[in-house]
């Protein structure tokens, strides 16, 4: 199951040397899943668990993943912005 690792999405502006510049603060959502098993873990602290178990075989690289970067609205490229 995903899980959010930052919960923001805004945009701003902040003065800098005189210019506005946007700044973006994305939402990132994250899915970590066991590749063999398709085990989806609900936080990095438990697939580490599952990592660090002498009980279980997964090593590091049985882990997957996923990473989503979700913002607001792209401000436009030309330095122009009505934010």
């Amino acid at each position: 199951m995903p899980f959010i690792a930052q919960k923001s999405k805004t945009i701003q502006e902040t003065n800098k040397e005189g210019k506005l510049i946007p700044v973006i603060t994305p939402e990132v959502v994250i899915t970590l899943t066991h590749m063999e098993t398709g085990k989806e873990y609900l936080s990095e602290e438990e697939a580490k668990k599952d990592i660090d178990n002498p009980s279980t075989t997964t090593t590091i690289n049985h882990i997957r993943r996923d990473v989503e970067v979700k913002i607001a609205e792209m401000p436009p490229l030309d330095g122009s912005s009505n934010l």
